[in-house]
C-alpha cells in the first residue's frame, strides 16, 4: 500500500464529511479487498483512525496501547472478511460468466465490472485529475455492467460504495446498496448483510435515521451480537433518531463485550450530548469496579490471614477494608479499558496489598513497642547505673575483707597475728558489702513499670510476623 494512499487519498474515505469527519470501521472494510490489504496494514489503519478520533475530542491516545490485543484481533477479523469478499467476487464472476451462455453483452458487462473494480482501486492510490478520471471511468463501466446484467450485485455494491465515499451521492448510494442486498440474499447471504450495513450507513449519512435503524436492525436480527460492529452502528442510528434508551441498552451489550467500543463510544459525536448513554457508560465503569470488589471479597474470605488471630487486638478485616477503600478511590479514575482487561489482575494486586498492609501493621507495632521500651530504659537507666556502682563498691569491700584475712594469716605465721586479731573492722566491711551488694543487685535488675508487658507484646508480634512472612 502506498504512502500516498495513507497520507492523502484516505482522508475522504476514512473521515467522510457526511459523518462529521469521524472514523468508523465500516469506512475501512471495503478498502481491504479493493487494495488487498494485509492484516498489519489493517491494524495500522484501525489504530490511526481511532487515534484521530481521540485527538479530535481531546482524549489521550495512550489508552490504545492497552487496546492492542483487541485491535490485533479486530484487524484479523477485518482481514479475513476482506479475503472472503475477494473470494466471493471471484466466485460471482465465474457464476455470471457461466450464465452468459455465449452472450457477448453479458460477457462484456462482467469483464467491464472487473475492470471497473481495478480502476476504482487505482483511483485511491493516484492523485489529482487522474484519480477523478478513473473514478468517472469506473462509474461508467459499473453502470454499463448493471444495465446489462442486473444480477451483478457486486457491481451495484461498488457503485453504491463509490457514490457514498467518493462522490457524496447519498440517494444513489442507498439505491444501489439496497439492490445489492436484495439480489445477494439468496446467492450470498453474508454479503447481503454486508451490503445492508452500508445501506444503513448511507441512510444515516443522508439524515434518514429511521430507515438507517430499520436496515441496521435487519442486520442484527440476522447475525445477532456476533457482529458487534453492526450492533454498535445500530446504537448510533438509534441515538441519532432520538431513541436514547434503546440506543443505551444496545450499546451496553456491545461495550460489555469489548472495551474498544467503550473508547469509541466516548468519542462518538452521536453520543456526545446523550445523557442516557453517558450515564450508562459511567454505570458500566461502576459495574466493573463492583465486580473487582466482589472478586477481592470472595478471595479474601478464603485467605488464611482473614481467619488468623492477630496479637495486640489487630483486626485484619478492618485493615483489609481500608486497603479496598483506598484502591476503589483509585479505580474510579482508571480507564474503563484497564478495568475490563485487567479485572483479575487488579483484584490480585488488591489482595497482595492487603497482605502487605497487615504485615506492615504488625511490624509497625512491634517497632513501636521496641521504641517505647528503649525510651523507658533510657529514662530509668540511671537506676541501673547506680545499681552497678553499688555492686562494684560491694566487690571492692569483699576484696578488702579477703585481703584483711590474708594479712592476718601471714602475720600469724610470723608470730605477730595478735596485731590483727580484732574482727570488728572485718564485720563492718562484710556488713557494708552485703548491704551494698543486695541494694546494687536490686537496682541493677530494676525494670520500669509496664516494660515487661511491652516486651511480651513485642515478642508475640515478632513471632506472628515470622509466621506471616513464611506463609
Amino acid at each position: 500500500m502506498s504512502t500516498t494512499f495513507v497520507a492523502r487519498q484516505l482522508q475522504g474515505v476514512f473521515f467522510p464529511a457526511h459523518k462529521q469527519q469521524t472514523f468508523h470501521r465500516i469506512n475501512l472494510e471495503y478498502l481491504v479487498p479493493l487494495q488487498a490489504l494485509g492484516r498489519q496494514h489493517v491494524y495500522s489503519l484501525l489504530d490511526a483512525g481511532l487515534r484521530s478520533n481521540l485527538r479530535k475530542v481531546g482524549g489521550a491516545t495512550d489508552v490504545l496501547h492497552s487496546l492492542r490485543p483487541q485491535l490485533e484481533t479486530l484487524a484479523s477479523h477485518v482481514s479475513v472478511q476482506g479475503l472472503s469478499l475477494m473470494q466471493g467476487r471471484e466466485d460471482l464472476r465465474k457464476q455470471l460468466l457461466a450464465r452468459s451462455h455465449g452472450n457477448f453483452s453479458l460477457y462484456r458487462a462482467g469483464m467491464g465490472a472487473d475492470f471497473a473494480s481495478k480502476k476504482l482501486a487505482e483511483a485511491l492510490v493516484t492523485e489529482g485529475q487522474t484519480a477523478q478520471q478513473r473514478v468517472l471511468l469506473a462509474e461508467h463501466m459499473l453502470c454499463d455492467a448493471v444495465a446489462a446484467n442486473a444480477d451483478n450485485y457486486r457491481a451495484h455494491f461498488e457503485l453504491g460504495w463509490m457514490y457514498l465515499f467518493l462522490q457524496g451521492k447519498l440517494d444513489q448510494a442507498a439505491l444501489h446498496f439496497q439492490t445489492a442486498a436484495q439480489q445477494a440474499e439468496l446467492l450470498d447471504p453474508v454479503f447481503a448483510q454486508f451490503a445492508r450495513r452500508h445501506l444503513a450507513d448511507a441512510y444515516y449519512s443522508n439524515g434518514q435515521f429511521s430507515a438507517a435503524v430499520e436496515a441496521a436492525l435487519q442486520v442484527t436480527h440476522a447475525v445477532g451480537l456476533e457482529d458487534m460492529e453492526g450492533a454498535y452502528e445500530c446504537a448510533r442510528y438509534l441515538a441519532a433518531e432520538g431513541e436514547n434508551n434503546a440506543a443505551a441498552e444496545r450499546l451496553a451489550q456491545v461495550v460489555a463485550r469489548s472495551p474498544v467500543y467503550y473508547v469509541q463510544a466516548q468519542m462518538e459525536p452521536d453520543f456526545a450530548d446523550n445523557t442516557e448513554i453517558r450515564g450508562m457508560l459511567r454505570d458500566l465503569r461502576s459495574v466493573r469496579v463492583k465486580r473487582i470488589q466482589t472478586y477481592v471479597q470472595t478471595h479474601w474470605q478464603q485467605h488464611p490471614m482473614a481467619v488468623l488471630a492477630l496479637p495486640d487486638q489487630i483486626n485484619s478485616g478492618d485493615l483489609f477494608k481500608q486497603v479496598v477503600h483506598q484502591h476503589v478511590r483509585v479505580l474510579s479514575h482508571l480507564p474503563y479499558v484497564t478495568l475490563s482487561q485487567r479485572e483479575q489482575q487488579i483484584g490480585k494486586l488488591i489482595l497482595e496489598a492487603s497482605q502487605k498492609r497487615i504485615v506492615r501493621e504488625v511490624q509497625h507495632r512491634s517497632r513501636h513497642y521496641e521504641q517505647v521500651v528503649e525510651q523507658q530504659r533510657s529514662r530509668w537507666g540511671w537506676v541501673n547505673q547506680i545499681g552497678g556502682a553499688l555492686i562494684h563498691a560491694s566487690a571492692v569491700l569483699l576484696i578488702a575483707a579477703l585481703m584483711f584475712y590474708l594479712l592476718r594469716m601471714i602475720s600469724g605465721f610470723f608470730g605477730v597475728g595478735g596485731l590483727l586479731g580484732s574482727d570488728a573492722i572485718v564485720n563492718q566491711l562484710l556488713g557494708s558489702m552485703l548491704l551494698l551488694g543486695a541494694t546494687g543487685i536490686t537496682l541493677f535488675q530494676f525494670v520500669p513499670f509496664g516494660v515487661k508487658r511491652l516486651l511480651r507484646k513485642q515478642v508475640e508480634l515478632d513471632n506472628t510476623l515470622h509466621v506471616l512472612r513464611s506463609s
